[in-house]
């Protein structure tokens, strides 16, 4: 019995992790026409780029960068979702509804005047894929009511990858495919695709040195983060002495 459990969960986590393998090699926005807008001068500096999408105002946005914690470090971070208002480009509020999966979180963002504040109710899945990567996505989905004094976001497809790296490194891939709601002054959409992989980045970085995010194993984190089973990191990754 107990082989055939661990057999099965192995199979389910496999196939959850193929499946992310092949979301991540043909997103919604699939191409190689991507602009760069800055390039970071170190490692742990962010780069970012930008990507024009047919019948979408903003652009697709891309940050990169690198920061000396483990993985488990940002998994616990990217998990903790009371606060992910502090740091999130313009977050405003991040609760989990009540009454809802505890993958869902309620996120609304600040209005960059006059353009009202934006909220949408997210699902996030983790997958880690065959290289040992680590892909947590986000993405709207429907169920919560409407809230006066703010417009409803349209769609909103948010990936973090993290890239396990010898001596404790983990790169962080950001993207993002947003379609606002509402009407959308072009302003505001170069906006919120040029500040928002760079601003998240940065704050990020500074968010997961605290040490309530020093997590020591993924048993650690939150129960749908590791559903199809826990995740493992290379030795090399976890073994490096903390900065």
């Amino acid at each position: 019995m107990g082989h055939s459990l661990t057999f099965r969960a192995c199979l389910g986590r496999l196939c959850v992790a193929w499946l992310a393998v092949a979301c991540w090699a043909t997103p919604v926005w699939a191409g190689d026409n991507w602009e760069a807008l800055r390039r970071g001068r170190d490692r742990e500096d962010v780069s970012t780029w930008v990507r024009p999408v047919d019948g979408m105002a903003v652009k697709a946005f891309r940050g990169v960068t690198d920061v000396h914690v483990n993985a488990w470090a940002v998994l616990a971070l990217l998990a903790d979702t009371p606060n992910l208002s502090n740091w999130v480009f313009l977050g405003k509020a991040s609760r989990h509804p009540d009454g809802t999966p505890p993958e869902q979180a309620y996120l609304r963002f600040k209005g960059v005047w006059p353009a009202d504040d934006r909220d949408v109710l997210i699902r996030t899945t983790v997958a880690q894929l065959p290289d040992q990567a680590i892909v947590v996505e986000s993405r709207d989905v429907a169920g919560w009511p409407r809230q006066e004094g703010c417009v409803r976001i349209a769609s909103l497809k948010n990936t973090f990858k993290l890239v396990p790296l010898p001596q404790g490194w983990t790169r962080v891939e950001f993207e993002t495919l947003v379609d606002l709601g509402g009407l959308v002054p072009a302003w505001m959409a170069n906006f919120v695709s040029t500040n928002a992989p760079l601003d998240t980045l940065k704050a990020l970085q500074t968010q997961v040195r605290k040490p309530a995010y020093q997590v020591k194993s993924p048993a650690d984190l939150p129960q749908h983060y590791h559903s199809g089973g826990l995740f493992t990191l290379p030795e090399a990754h976890l073994n490096a002495e903390r900065p």
